[in-house]
């Protein structure tokens, strides 16, 4: 038989995780919303700093030079930022798994290193966000 207290309990663990969730949704929010707004901007505004990443296989790849596919990239990163500030369920879990495909890619041409490291700390917070959506 319940007593009184287990359900006072019971609410306020429920209340509780349900904002450790939300607080863990935002925080993963606010981290990929910043890197890949930033990234993906700073492609624009800095490309000389972001030209010698693009590898060199994709330097007239469809016949575009590197400087088109970097501001692909570019567009690309900045949409997925604003992908995940949209409040649709669907389309947020859209946009973090287009990030962690877009890392998963760039960890092939990064190796394991420090670089490789950090962006395996992204590749897994865009997919914790994903199962938090």
């Amino acid at each position: 038989m319940e007593k009184e207290g287990d359900k006072t309990e019971c609410v306020f663990y429920t209340t509780f995780m349900f904002e450790r969730n939300a607080l863990a949704k935002a925080i993963l929010t606010f981290e990929l919303v910043l890197i890949f707004g930033y990234f993906g901007i700073d492609k624009f505004v800095h490309p000389l700093n972001w030209i010698g990443w693009i590898p060199l296989w994709m330097d007239g790849l469809f016949g575009m030079p590197k400087q088109t596919w970097l501001m692909i990239i570019g567009v690309q990163e900045t949409l997925a930022a604003v992908l995940i500030l949209i409040p649709v369920r669907r389309v947020r879990q859209f946009a973090c798994l287009f990030i962690a495909a877009q890392v998963a890619v760039i960890l092939t041409q990064v190796g394991v290193n420090e670089m490789g490291a950090r962006d395996f700390g992204i590749l897994l917070s865009s997919l914790a966000l994903f199962f938090l959506l």
